[in-house]
């Protein structure tokens, strides 16, 4: 059997949809999106205005068209009032009050033999229900029902009854579940959220502790009150490490007379105090508000002094509802006497003024970069949110729906932005090519901060022998240097989380990322995004099998089963060839078939800087005499040993420090060394550009002034 849910109204009709659909899925039912397929139809009402009780009232001539041609059974829930109930009882076979909703398989059961009751659903509490959630990344998590306040407009305590709180270890222990299976956006649900209540647990001390779960996703609330915007919940959203920057917070109304017959109990000058200190508290934040026009007896200066706050306000952005009487509530007594045409009218005006105070916010995140939330994929462009709420499109070739990603503002309108993928630049090339000379100059004129893409100068000590030239640098900020002692393994993993925090990082602060080095693999796994398996390092049968080889032996399997990665691996490297042959082993894959690639979210510019070979080895051989005869390079070494790095661990760090530790051990001579390792150096240089040549993504120049002039038109595109 199959069923359709439709959900009118608010979120919270969203989140009891999911409910709704795991009670059904209970019973082996199946989810279909065409109505006329569906041998159950569930609804779930909004009665918040007469226009959603007016669509369900549609919905009878489609039932009728669909039990012409089969069986259907047809279910109404959600805000229901007891007025309008006899009428929908005419075409609805149930009406059930959405907290009986776990009541749900009983009643069918009763109502049809074709539904069995499972024997595993046993709950008695709506709370309990654990919803079929419609998306993969955003989780509604409702944490209260009902409502206590009886504003004179609104029918929510009538239909669904006093506030009622879920057990705060549930909600934190839903929460964490969430955040586990890599949702990236939980929202607490309540009609009226933020009076939550456990015992001692409010609802800022609730929020506290689930922005404190560990992981990477957004966290906020709907719907708040004025009255219960407590100082406490504006402190815990301001140091919140998850908690985005945005409130949605009614007002209603900008009079104050037209507050008190709403029975909101807060005034305008109230209202508006709370928003000064929460944008003091949490500069940046995008406000939202709810706004009812033409409410009974609202005189033109009532209304303009509606219009006279939100001017004040300089609201983000405002849901705007024409008033619509509601029968059962105080409202609905009162006479309706502002005609249809006056309310539109106050309604556009409203508008008018909310489209100019949302450009002027919205054009101030031009050229910002913001986390954004990506929603879906259509035509070539992703859609999302911004951290702050902001709607945005981008365009993109990759379908990043539910990525948590970067994003930087290009354009602004009043209802959203347009942004692109933030621009990386990465400039390598093989030793002694002047990369980093040429990054230097780049941060200097185009204000970046440069990111190591060296293997080697991660490791704390290791300055001359990497040539780190860190002089060289000047006041220009660097990163992924000095990270780690050198007793201690540093994978390229490592490196590649800790690059992508610190181009975060350096676009947080609207500057240029700018990557730098020589490493190509680093590289490569940077740009195009290398998925990592977890392999056991020195602790698996494989690899004791394996240290029972020579490096001969070693090479000679990597040759046979992973060729590509033998013609560029360093063959006086042991630590690096005996991690290939392990990765084969232990996945059956060689290493340089990498797991499936993601693209990451970044434009990449790669500048590859090249010279002559004949320019390159006398570069690298004068280099090398400088380093040897003038830096100290061998007291280098010497003074990494008396601080306890074993003369393997030296040697497996290659080239210089290998060569140099021969000559130390005396195993070689002064001249020797000069000799061979000059030689190293020349190859491992030609082995840089093996690698290098396989992408031809990079753009290659052997003038620095063409390059430059490539990354500025990049930049300004």
């Amino acid at each position: 059997m199959n069923y359709k849910i439709i959900a009118f109204g608010c979120q919270f009709n969203t989140a009891d949809a999911e409910k709704v659909a795991a009670v059904l899925e209970k019973l082996n039912l199946q989810k279909i999106e065409n109505e006329f397929e569906a041998d159950l139809i569930v609804v779930l009402a909004c009665s918040v205005r007469q226009t959603g009780i007016d669509r369900i009232y549609g919905l009878n001539k489609k039932f009728k068209q669909i039990k012409k041609t089969k069986p259907l059974i047809t279910i109404l829930s959600g805000c229901v009032l007891e007025s309008d109930k006899p009428k929908m009882a005419k075409f609805f076979d149930l009406i059930i009050d959405i907290k009986e909703l776990p009541n749900l398989p009983k009643t069918l059961a009763g109502l049809n033999q074709k539904f069995i009751l499972p024997a595993v659903f046993q709950t008695t509490n709506y709370f309990d229900i654990h919803p079929s959630y419609n998306s993969k990344f955003v989780a509604y998590v409702p944490i209260m029902v009902g409502c206590n306040n009886f504003c004179s407009y609104c029918v929510v305590p009538y239909t669904r009854g006093r506030e009622v709180s879920q057990k705060s270890k549930a909600i934190i222990k839903q929460c964490k579940e969430l955040v586990a299976g890599g949702y990236k956006e939980i929202i607490l649900l309540g009609q009226n959220v933020n009076s939550y209540h456990d015992g001692k647990i409010n609802f800022p001390k609730l929020l506290k502790t689930i922005d404190e779960i560990p992981g990477n996703f957004w966290l906020s609330f709907a719907t708040s009150h004025p009255k219960d915007m407590s100082d406490d919940l504006i402190k815990v959203m301001a140091k919140g490490k998850h908690i985005i920057p945005y409130l949605h917070l009614p007002v209603q109304s900008g009079d104050n007379e037209i507050l008190r017959q709403m029975n909101r109990r807060y005034t305008v000058l109230h209202y508006q105090n709370l928003i000064k200190k929460v944008r003091q508290a949490i500069p940046g934040i995008m406000i939202s508000t709810d706004v009812i026009v033409g409410f009974p007896g609202e005189t033109k200066k009532q209304f303009a002094n509606t219009l006279l706050l939100f001017k004040k306000v300089k609201f983000d952005m405002a849901y705007l509802a024409q008033y619509s009487p509601r029968v059962g509530t105080v409202a609905g007594k009162m006479a309706d006497n502002v005609t249809l045409s006056e309310k539109k009218r106050r309604e556009e005006a409203v508008n008018e003024v909310l489209k100019k105070t949302a450009l002027a916010h919205n054009k101030k995140l031009v050229g910002k970069t913001l986390p954004v939330l990506v929603d879906s994929q259509k035509d070539g462009f992703g859609f999302g949110r911004t951290i702050n709420f902001k709607n945005i499109k981008f365009a993109s070739t990759v379908d990043r729906t539910g990525e948590l990603i970067l994003i930087k503002i290009i354009d602004a309108y009043a209802w959203g932005l347009v942004g692109q993928l933030p621009k990386v630049v990465v400039v390598l090339g093989p030793t002694s090519s002047g990369k980093t000379k040429f990054a230097v100059n780049l941060a200097k004129k185009f204000k970046g901060e440069i990111i190591s893409a060296d293997s080697r100068q991660v490791y704390q000590g290791m300055d001359i022998g990497t040539g780190k030239d860190l002089a060289e640098y000047g006041k220009v900020p660097y990163h992924l240097i000095d990270v780690v002692s050198p007793k201690k393994q540093f994978t390229l993993a490592d490196w590649q989380k800790l690059a992508n925090e610190k181009i975060a990082e350096i676009l947080a602060k609207q500057k240029l990322p700018i990557v730098c080095g020589g490493t190509g693999l680093y590289l490569t796994a940077l740009v195009k995004g290398y998925q990592f398996l977890e392999i056991q390092n020195n602790k698996s049968d494989i690899r004791m099998q394996l240290n029972k080889l020579s490096l001969k032996q070693a090479l000679a399997k990597l040759k046979k089963i992973d060729l590509a990665t033998y013609n560029v691996i360093d063959k006086n490297n042991p630590r690096r060839v005996f991690r290939a042959l392990e990765i084969y082993y232990q996945t059956g894959k060689p290493k340089s078939d990498r797991p499936e690639n993601k693209i990451l979210p970044f434009d990449f510019l790669s500048i590859g800087l090249t010279a002559p070979k004949a320019v390159l080895r006398e570069r690298i051989t004068k280099r090398l005499k400088h380093r040897l005869e003038k830096e100290g390079m061998i007291s280098e070494i010497k003074r990494l040993h008396r601080q306890g790095v074993s003369w393997q661990r030296l040697q497996e760090f290659g080239l210089e420090y290998r060569f140099v530790s021969r000559y130390l051990l005396k195993k070689i001579s002064y001249q020797q060394m000069f000799d061979q390792l000059n030689r190293a150096i020349s190859d491992f240089a030609k082995r840089q550009m093996t690698w290098f040549k396989r992408d031809k993504d990079i753009n290659w120049f052997d003038q620095p002034k063409k390059a430059e002039m490539k990354v500025k038109k990049f930049l300004q595109n």
